[in-house]
C-alpha cells in the first residue's frame, strides 16, 4: 500500500474538516465566552474523529495497522493544530 498517497488524501479531508470548523467558529461560538470555548473545543475533537472514522471505513483501512496508526496520528495533530490556534483567538 501506498501510505504516501493514504496520507496525502487523509490529509485533504482534514482540511474540509478544518474549513467546516471556521464556518461552525464564526457562526456559533466565536462571541461565546469561555463556556462556548470549550464546547468548540470538543466539536473540534469529534469532527476529527468521525473524519478520521469515515476516511478508514471508506477505504477499508481496518485491517491495515500501519495505515491505522498513520490515520490517527494525523487526525490528533490537526486537531492539535485546531485547539492550540482556537486557545489563543481573543
Amino acid at each position: 500500500m501506498d501510505y504516501t498517497t493514504l496520507e496525502n488524501d487523509f490529509g485533504c479531508a482534514c482540511d474540509e474538516v478544518i474549513v467546516t470548523l471556521k464556518e461552525q467558529y464564526k457562526n456559533n461560538y466565536q462571541a461565546g465566552g469561555p463556556g462556548k470555548l470549550e464546547a468548540f473545543f470538543t466539536l473540534i475533537k469529534t469532527e476529527f474523529e468521525s473524519a478520521e472514522a469515515k476516511f478508514i471505513d471508506s477505504n477499508k483501512l481496518n485491517a491495515d495497522p500501519e495505515a491505522l496508526k498513520r490515520i490517527r496520528g494525523i487526525a490528533k495533530k490537526h486537531a492539535k493544530k485546531c485547539i492550540d490556534f482556537y486557545a489563543k483567538v481573543d
